[in-house]
């Protein structure tokens, strides 16, 4: 499943100096609006309950946890509808994204998709498909892309970027229907009122606890394009939306494979031995600042002449606000994989007080530029140095958590 993540990611990358041709940063702006609308609602949508379906040992129960989210995701997706008849094209004059007013009906409809395609990526977990998963992450890309390519070319803008977006969110809906019908023909027959009020009372901590903190997660990656969008315009939205597009990249591709690495190998050793765990955090974290080292001050340096070349002159601008983020993603590179151990120890609150501390960081800053009519690259420049003080001080505190476990464990064992 992990070399389907990265092969996909990897066939994105390779379209993206095209499409960057065929569409204007206007265009990646509006989608990236859309997108980030799509995100910030979709944790609501089912109310974090499909995370629970790869749990029950009995699949009569699990089939009662899908139908419960699937019920979920058609009701709360149907109010989100009606109400978007009144408010979307406020909502979309709101973040600058009049062009799309038209088709403000494409946002429940890429809604709905993207919560049927995460409670059907659940039951696959459940199943250990992790092949079909793989298989349909790279089908998904290849299909969304296609679309933005052949739609771009014919001139269908920015609708082809929105239909793409939507094929990439969708993630194999029809396939994985197929896959596991015979799974599915069953509902009737196990599903019951009961049994639904049961299973959704059950595992009411998603909603109570795991759906709080997915919304600041979601909010604190998305909120910034929205703001952009907001008071400087969708093309400047679209801009900064490459640049972190990009800058990402690195990080779901090796982060997060060096990530899933770091966890199991943590996970292996277990809480008893501290003092490996902290030898191994620590050559982590060294191994990954001296291998971005070179590639950040590269892009540091020059950016703007990197993305002119990549992805056309209209790409400057996003090449310079890179450059300018270009620490910030150094330390969210090194700093990322560390987070697993907040996992080993089970510090979740720890996890949750990190980002809300960002979220309120940001709304501060926000706030603050709002205030002083900052341009554009002061914000982004802003922006960069909140983030900056966010990954450094996790990192910091993580390698801290890891030293304090190593001395508490010597301690004792002295005794």
């Amino acid at each position: 499943m992990a070399l389907g993540g990265v092969a996909a990611r990897v066939v994105s990358l390779c379209t993206v100096p095209i499409l960057a041709r065929l569409y204007t940063p206007a265009d990646y702006g509006l989608v990236a609006v859309y997108a980030a609308l799509v995100q910030m609602l979709l944790p609501l949508v089912s109310l974090r309950y499909p995370m629970a379906i790869p749990l029950p040992r009995r699949d009569e129960m699990a089939l009662n946890l899908f139908a419960l989210s699937g019920l979920l995701t058609l009701g709360v997706g149907g109010l989100v509808c009606v109400a978007l008849i009144f408010v979307g094209p406020w909502l979309l004059d709101l973040f600058s994204a009049q062009a799309l007013a038209p088709w403000w009906f494409l946002l429940p409809i890429g809604l709905l998709m993207a919560g049927f395609s995460e409670i059907l990526n659940a039951w696959a977990t459940r199943r250990r498909a992790y092949q079909l998963m793989a298989m349909n992450s790279i089908v998904a890309v290849l299909v969304g892309d296609g679309l933005k390519l052949v739609l771009g070319f014919l001139g269908i803008r920015p609708l082809g970027l929105l239909f793409g977006q939507m094929a990439n969110q969708s993630g194999g809906i029809l396939r994985f229907t197929q896959v596991f019908f015979k799974n599915f023909r069953r509902i009737p027959q196990v599903v019951t009122r009961s049994r639904l009020l049961f299973i959704a009372s059950f595992y009411k901590d998603y909603p109570i606890y795991r759906l709080p903190l997915q919304i600041i997660l979601v909010f604190t990656m998305q909120a910034p394009l929205l703001y952009t969008a907001k008071f400087y315009g969708i093309a400047v939205s679209g801009q900064l939306g490459l640049a972190l597009t990009m800058l990402a990249l690195p990080i779901s591709i090796i982060g997060q494979s060096i990530g899933r690495a770091y966890y199991a190998e943590v996970a292996q050793l277990g809480r008893n031995r501290p003092d490996q765990i902290f030898s191994v955090t620590v050559k982590i974290q060294l191994l990954l600042l001296a291998a971005s080292i070179v590639p950040t001050l590269g892009l540091m340096f020059f950016g703007p002449t990197i993305f002119r070349i990549a992805f056309g002159s209209q790409w400057e601008t996003a090449g310079h606000y890179a450059s300018l983020l270009s620490i910030y993603i150094f330390l969210q590179f090194t700093s990322s994989p560390l987070m697993q151990l907040l996992n080993v120890y089970n510090r979740q609150r720890a996890f949750l007080v990190m980002n809300v501390v960002r979220a309120v960081a940001f709304i501060a800053m926000c706030v603050a530029v709002t205030y002083f009519d900052l341009s554009a690259e002061n914000y982004v420049r802003i922006y960069s140095l909140q983030m900056v003080l966010f990954y450094a001080g996790s990192s910091i505190y993580i390698i801290y958590v890891a030293y304090q476990l190593k001395n508490s464990r010597a301690i004792s064992s002295a005794r």
